[in-house]
């Protein structure tokens, strides 16, 4: 009897060795690697424009694909040339708002609200415009909301599959007025702490830190440009270091390596489409660029762009 239950116990000792050999291992850092669940959220027209500062968004990105949409908009609407102008010249002032917006230190419940008029503002303005048009307007917003970050997510995906560390990340710039002319933010406080000199952290302990930024619309770059301010949206987010590396993402660890909160927050409603302050995120951006280096990069004033940055030298 012993001997039976032995011999037993013993081919299903095996067969269990056998099932955990057989399973894939994963290191923490590899882990990290795979995109947490890569949704696409769907929006109602009315709350991309008036919440998501959509029509900005789509007006005020020099790029190639965005660009080709914005033809499509006109097609496929019927819009005149003097209508395509006046959408335009909404989402300048749009745009100039919500940069003035972000320069005065408001609380979250102060921004959100003023970020909601704003958007209130456009709707408006925009439905003044086009008229019997409008609803037609937000159905195509609404279709091409998906299209677009469909797209940008499936870039950022293949990226973060096909290396084993993230030094080159595609990020969404936006523009700010730095301490300098020439100079670049990036949401993590403690690298200009350590460019400027003052207190940071023991893993910080080789300034200045610098990025590299290349525009693929324009095939124009940018070598060796200072970090000296923090944002554009999150302080603690430094999305280029590994949850679990020596100098460890310190907060929302649980998005993969080399995506910005502020992209997830945008485009898949993470943290409720909130920053690490509560106030609602109007772009994915993960990199500010002052109006010099954009110019370098041949990007008008308060114009934005998809870019790679190479953050080898940081820490």
């Amino acid at each position: 009897m012993w001997k039976n239950f032995l011999r037993i116990n013993s081919v299903l000792f095996v067969l269990l060795l056998i099932l955990v050999l057989m399973m894939p291992v994963f290191s923490p850092v590899l882990a990290q690697s795979v995109e947490y669940a890569p949704k696409v959220v769907a929006f109602r027209g009315e709350y991309l424009l008036t919440h998501k500062a959509v029509l900005s968004y789509l007006f005020m990105t020099k790029d190639a694909k965005i660009e080709r949409d914005i033809k499509n908009l006109q097609v496929s609407l019927g819009l005149a040339d003097s209508e395509m102008t006046a959408l335009r010249n909404i989402a300048l002032n749009e745009a100039k708002a919500l940069m003035g917006l972000k320069e005065k230190s408001l609380k979250a419940i102060s921004y959100n609200k003023q970020v909601e008029e704003i958007g209130m503002n456009t709707l408006t303005l925009t439905r003044h415009v086009l008229g019997k048009k409008h609803d037609k307007f937000l159905k195509w917003i609404e279709e091409w909301w998906l299209q677009e970050a469909k797209y940008r997510n499936n870039i950022m995906i293949m990226n973060q599959r096909v290396k084993a560390s993230v030094d080159r990340i595609y990020v969404y710039a936006t523009q700010y007025y730095g301490h300098t002319s020439f100079e670049v933010a990036l949401p993590d406080k403690y690298v200009k702490f350590a460019n400027l000199g003052w207190w940071h952290p023991s893993a910080y302990n080789n300034p200045p830190y610098t990025v590299n930024v290349w525009n693929p619309d324009t095939n124009k770059a940018v070598l060796g440009v200072e970090v000296r301010e923090v944002g554009p949206w999150n302080e603690n987010d430094n999305y280029w270091d590994s949850a679990y590396g020596s100098n460890h993402r310190r907060k929302f660890r649980d998005l993969s390596l080399g995506t910005p909160e502020s992209y997830a927050a945008y485009y898949r409603d993470y943290n409720g489409g909130k920053d690490e302050f509560g106030r609602s995120v109007t772009n994915p951006a993960g990199i500010d660029l002052t109006p010099d280096v954009a110019k370098q990069l041949g990007l008008r004033p308060l114009q934005n762009a998809w870019v790679w940055v190479r953050y080898s030298d940081l820490p």
